[in-house]
């Protein structure tokens, strides 16, 4: 009998490369909720085919990351869930993992967040990303226990991971909210981390539990200043930061950046450099606007309640 009381929300976006790897890893331990950003392949057609108990939500526009998981979530909490498994569509958990998830999790109820250990799609190395996350600085035990072959910790405490996989008891999104919508891809993880370390929560790691993850196609190119990918970067780039509610003195730091920004633009009309003046000049008016939804967006993050899942 699958224990229903634990939901697994995946998010796709031409995701027929791997959903099946990834359905097949949690289907059989989970209710699984498929929330999809307007594919244009045939990955919501395979999953209504071969997967008939999935439950499958389509829009009509590209949601993104965070909004497309808080209508997961939303449908999870509505149905009386206990448990959340979030996970992208390139990963796949190692079999039998839910339930030893939701015992960890139940074991530390401090914990809002608990995240297998990262590979890569072959599940033969560590996602490269992954040593980010435990290195020394944020846990000296995690590789030391590993390395020198001590008693490994269920759980090991870091500040941040990568949403690809992680379990969430439904508490969580009840205190904390479900991901902010300033955020439409890249970054509304970090928030969200920031807002369980706010209200008293904690992150970690299973030392036996594993995900793989196929992240071997991603390019990282130069990006020219005030291009259209520079712009984008900036904007979850510059929320992460300045949304953070751990960050007390982030209206003198904004400040500052206008004020920056505000003289190169001057410097670029100087110099009748039209085109230069004109992307600082938008990126001024970027930091402007930044203020003001930051200011309403910690406003709201800093209360306990389950908003951006009503």
């Amino acid at each position: 009998m699958k224990p229903f009381n634990i939901y697994t929300v995946i998010v796709t976006y031409n995701g027929i490369k791997w959903i099946k790897e990834c359905l097949d890893s949690v289907v059989e331990q989970s209710k699984v909720v498929v929330v999809d950003n307007l594919s244009t392949d045939a990955t919501v057609s395979f999953i209504k085919e071969y997967y008939k108990d999935v439950i499958v939500i389509e829009q009509s526009v590209n949601q993104g990351f965070g909004k497309g998981n808080n209508i997961g979530i939303k449908y999870a909490l509505d149905n009386n869930a206990d448990y959340i498994l979030l996970i992208n569509q390139d990963a796949k958990l190692k079999e039998n993992s839910l339930e030893k998830l939701k015992k960890l999790s139940e074991q530390n109820p401090d914990f809002g967040v608990i995240s297998p250990i990262h590979c890569d799609w072959s599940g033969k190395f560590l996602e490269s990303s992954f040593s980010k996350y435990v290195n020394y600085k944020f846990n000296k035990d995690f590789y030391s226990d590993f390395v020198l072959q001590k008693p490994k910790q269920s759980l090991y405490q870091v500040p941040f991971i990568a949403a690809a996989c992680w379990f969430l008891p439904m508490s969580t999104f009840k205190k904390v909210g479900g991901f902010d919508p300033i955020f439409f891809h890249l970054g509304e993880d970090v928030n969200f981390a920031q807002r369980v370390i706010f209200h008293g929560l904690k992150i970690g790691v299973s030392a036996d539990l594993f995900v793989s993850h196929d992240t071997k196609d991603r390019v990282y190119e130069h990006i020219e200043r005030f291009s259209d990918a520079y712009f984008y970067r900036l904007n979850y780039r510059e929320k992460i930061l300045f949304a953070d509610i751990n960050f007390k003195n982030w209206k003198r730091k904004l400040k500052h950046k206008k004020s920056q920004v505000f003289k190169d633009a001057l410097f670029l009309l100087m110099q009748l450099k039209l085109k230069k003046f004109f992307g600082a000049a938008k990126e001024y008016r970027f930091y402007k606007n930044l203020e003001i939804e930051c200011s309403k967006s910690r406003v709201l993050n800093k209360t306990i309640g389950s908003h951006y899942l009503n």
